[in-house]
């Protein structure tokens, strides 16, 4: 009889791209549970601490790290090593105040990139679905799996799928919002032009049955990508440290 359900394990060569592990080492890697970030966009938390940022030998060390409460994502202690961490989590190491926030690599995976200040309490949450519910209210679904629900009299009942809402996650208040739109500032963090960054030009749907599409330059060039492949992060510039 075929088993129910996926595998709980995952062999290192079959690891998705996210993860930055050696694939012949050894034959087994942690395999992410179920969580806010989807296992192909998401790396556990056992490999981030381990072989990203060094911070732990082996996963001995990884589970003592946890259990003493010394990792946090978005200001919320994470005590299981399956953990998926994903796109502009903001990541704390509680013993040395080290802050670091999640973003797409040029070669394909996904870095720490170390910030300060304030900004180690704000995320930009890409609106990922969008929904009428019960009581003439919309439901707004982002990347990271949180929802908010509005009304008719808040700023973000007019967004659309593909805007961003700046959040800070220590006082939960919405700070700006970021349209997908021409004039607009964003990051390229899925596909060929991954890590890139520079101003809309247009978003454009070049036929019925194709996806839409974004052109977007950076200094005297262009060039064009996928509408979901596209984060607005600012207006004139970006409102976090990108490089």
């Amino acid at each position: 009889m075929a088993k129910k359900g996926g595998s709980r394990k995952l062999k290192r060569l079959a690891a998705p791209r996210t993860y930055k592990i050696p694939r012949k080492v050894f034959k087994w890697a942690v395999k992410t549970m179920p969580g806010p970030h989807p296992a192909d966009s998401s790396i556990p938390v056992a490999v981030l601490l381990r072989d990203v940022l060094g911070v732990a030998k082996n996963l001995r060390e990884v589970k003592y790290i946890l259990r003493r409460g010394y990792f946090k994502i978005d200001g919320k202690v994470i005590r299981e090593y399956k953990y998926p961490v994903g796109l502009m989590d903001v990541i704390e190491l509680v013993p040395t105040k080290e802050f670091y926030r999640i973003m797409p690599d040029t070669v394909g995976y996904l870095k720490p990139k170390k910030i300060t200040g304030d900004e180690t309490r704000i995320k930009p949450l890409r609106i990922k679905n969008k929904v009428m519910v019960k009581g003439a209210k919309i439901q707004l679904t982002t990347h990271d799996g949180r929802n908010f629900l509005v009304d008719g009299d808040s700023e973000l009942y007019n967004l659309k799928p593909g805007d961003t809402i700046l959040y800070d996650f220590v006082s939960r208040k919405v700070i700006d919002i970021f349209r997908m739109e021409p004039g607009n500032y964003a990051l390229v963090v899925w596909g060929r032009k991954r890590g890139a960054s520079g101003k809309i030009v247009n978003v454009w749907k070049p036929h019925p049955l194709k996806p839409k599409m974004v052109t977007i330059q950076v200094d005297d060039r262009t060039f064009e990508t996928v509408f979901d492949y596209v984060f607005p992060i600012g207006r004139e510039e970006p409102a976090i440290s990108i490089d």
